[in-house]
């Protein structure tokens, strides 16, 4: 008779229970590490590039080192970025663990993508060795079947090769995922162990583990039930050993749910977070059956994508994937496949079938990333297969060591299956290989997907917003420019035929075709857009006051004057710039001193501490010969800006004019010792 202890353990690994599995297992490790490190060791030389802004390189916490962890830690995670708590997804984010191993990659070497790609390479081995670790024990190969026939090997091994793996582990944000995989795996790993050795240490481990998990992204909440079906279909333990191994895992998700209310403010479903644009809602106007109609096509693509990983794209953004309903085959059929899925997955719960337990991975891991749950945020994207294709390889592996063989003779079986492995494996891999370039940096990225998601406004907008960047930067005379703004150009065009309110593609393609030709109606066309959705859009007010300044063309400055005055103003802006904008050009361009002090008094009453305008209206004033008003502006500049020689000078020809000879010599004297070359000029 077999105790309760021995019942608790993995019924199929009675055996594996018995032998020293890291002493054992040694070359199928090597070769798993192997497999991972060698694919990935290409990314060392990467940049960063995509999302890594938003939690590196233009975070303000991550960028401090050590010194920010607390932040991270206390803060919603995009917080870093913008500043402030802005309500633009759903749910909000708070995924600090991750941001806190970037601080202190920062903190050790400053901003070095290499090693940040080099420890993302070297966590998913560690996920994939977890990963076999776990299969070895619920699968213990059989008695002379070579290692790398085994179910534990082939289904790791083409989990690492999988070519949908790319963008989490070559884009450096991607290790909240990898993260993720080894909190639930390590998680998974403890509780097995705890029903072998029935020891409470391991249920402590059990939480630690899955605390981690979820403190590096939320999503690893559905291993709350992927853990204990994982018990029901391969142990025989009792019902008290279940609720115990569930006990920690609770209380880690109820301490997690805890902190993250604390920090973040709510969950799901706040009412602060009304999302009003296409980009961050792509069923935005949208009919309810259209929406999950939609849905169920992307979630078909999804399983292409696993068996088929041909085309690949970090961007699925509108309108790449179309609003389709009902009559569309894709939506119906993919409705229907998961149906089936869904019922065998039932079937074979009862049943404790190997496939059933792979769908249900799939399934549970997948539902929260796939719009029916949750919504985020975009239509698809191919990191969010990274956890349910462990279902998908899972169900390959048994099919090539527990199905293929019914149908092969034995006397050519291992040789046939080492085949077929191997040919699925070296396309894996070799396509992983091929996709890998795309990542080097965001302009490689943005090119290439630009020819993989031709239908998406964001990333067009990418791919024309990095040329017309990187061409602005060249010499007028570099002969690559031209051609780099108008292909740019091109891009951007096709991002607002998509989408004709991208609001960034707007501003990209009106600095576009300033850089280009300085042509001004055609910018005009495109800022104009922007100041009609926001009046004060700080992008486009600042190129206008750039323009204001470095403009000297005459007939460019009447068309940028009548374009603040007749199209900018009427819009009601509460910026002080287009008024401070006007005045100088008034002043310095036109000469007319009496309109220029007018839009300066406007920007003052706007923004009456501005040491700039105040500068500028104490020069208008002092040539318009009102000298009591330049003094006091003047006055009221230096409380702002006191070391300003121009502006001490001013005051002084000022009192000079005005016969008060004493301060005039006080302002001069103190404007020549600030700058020793206006002496000669006065």
């Amino acid at each position: 008779m077999k105790t309760e202890k021995e019942k608790s353990r993995p019924q199929r690994a009675a055996q594996a229970t018995q032998v020293r599995f890291w002493n054992k297992q040694t070359t199928p490790l090597l070769v798993l590490f192997a497999l991972g490190f060698f694919l990935y060791a290409y990314t060392f030389s990467f940049q960063y590039a995509l999302d890594d802004k938003l939690y590196i390189t233009d975070n303000q916490f991550t960028k401090k080192g050590f010194a920010g962890i607390p932040d991270i830690l206390s803060q919603e995670s995009l917080v870093g970025f913008w500043g402030q708590k802005k309500d633009l997804l759903e749910g909000g984010r708070y995924r600090p663990l991750g941001i806190v191993t970037f601080a202190i990659e920062i903190g050790l070497w400053g901003e070095k993508p290499g090693i940040s790609h080099f420890f993302n390479v070297i966590l998913y081995c560690l996920a994939g060795l977890l990963l076999f670790r776990i299969l070895f024990l619920l699968f213990p190969p059989k008695e002379n079947t070579p290692w790398y026939l085994t179910l534990p090997f082939i289904t790791t091994a083409l989990f690492m090769a999988h070519p949908l793996h790319t963008e989490v582990v070559a884009n450096i944000k991607g290790r909240i995922e990898i993260l993720e995989s080894v909190g639930v795996l390590l998680t998974l790993y403890c509780a097995l162990k705890y029903l072998q050795k029935e020891s409470y240490g391991w249920l402590a481990a059990i939480f630690g583990a899955f605390f981690m998990a979820l403190m590096s992204k939320e999503s690893a909440v559905t291993f709350l039930a992927i853990i204990p079906l994982t018990l029901y279909f391969f142990t025989k333990a009792p019902v008290r050993q279940h609720l115990l191994v569930l006990a920690p895992l609770t209380a880690a998700t109820v301490l997690f749910l805890a902190i993250r209310q604390a920090v973040v403010g709510y969950f799901i479903g706040s009412d602060k977070v009304v999302i009003d644009e296409l980009l961050n809602d792509p069923f935005l106007g949208s009919s309810i059956p259209d929406k999950f109609a939609t849905i169920f096509y992307t979630m078909g693509l999804y399983i292409k994508l696993l068996f088929l990983p041909v085309t690949l794209t970090h961007d699925y953004y509108p309108k790449q994937i179309p609003i389709i309903g009902w009559s569309n085959p894709g939506a119906f059929l993919s409705l229907l496949l998961y149906v089936v899925l869904g019922l065998y997955a039932l079937w074979g719960l009862v049943k404790k079938q190997v496939p059933a337990y792979g769908i249900w991975v799939y399934l549970l891991s997948f539902s929260v990333v796939s719009n029916l749950v949750f919504p985020i945020g975009t239509f698809m994207n191919e990191r969010f297969m990274y956890l349910p294709s462990i279902g998908f390889c899972l169900i390959a592996g048994w099919w090539l060591t527990e199905v293929l063989p019914k149908y092969l003779k034995p006397v050519n079986l291992q040789k046939t299956l080492t085949a077929v492995f191997g040919v699925l494996l070296v396309l894996y891999s070799v396509r992983t290989l091929a996709r890998l370039p795309a990542w080097y940096d965001n302009e490689t990225l943005f090119l290439t997907d630009v020819n993989n998601s031709p239908n998406s406004t964001k990333v067009n907008t990418s791919a024309g917003g990095t040329l017309v960047e990187k061409a602005a930067k060249l010499p007028k005379t570099n002969p690559d420019r031209n051609p780099m703004l108008i292909k740019g150009i091109g891009y951007l065009d096709k991002a607002l035929q998509i989408y004709p309110t991208n609001y960034n593609a707007l501003l990209l393609r009106g600095n576009a075709h300033y850089e280009l030709n300085a042509d001004y109606d055609k910018m005009f066309e495109s800022y104009v857009k922007l100041l009609e959705n926001n009046p004060d859009h700080p992008q486009v007010l600042q190129n206008l006051g750039m323009m204001s300044e470095t403009e000297n063309d005459p007939k460019n400055v009447d068309k940028l004057i009548g374009f603040i005055e007749q199209k900018a103003l009427p819009l009601g802006p509460s910026s002080a710039i287009p008024y401070s904008a006007l005045g100088k050009m008034y002043g310095k361009k036109k000469n007319d001193l009496d309109k220029a002090i007018f839009y300066f008094e406007k920007a003052l009453a706007i923004d009456p501490a501005n040491a700039t305008v105040l500068q500028d209206i104490t020069t208008a004033y002092g040539m318009k010969g009102k000298y009591a008003e330049a003094v006091e502006m003047g006055k009221r500049a230096l409380e702002k800006d006191p070391n300003n020689a121009k502006t001490n000078m001013n005051i002084g020809i000022s009192y000079q004019n005005m016969g008060d000879t004493a301060n005039a010599r006080r302002y001069l004297e103190r404007a020549f010792m600030l700058d020793p070359k206006l002496k000669g000029g006065n």
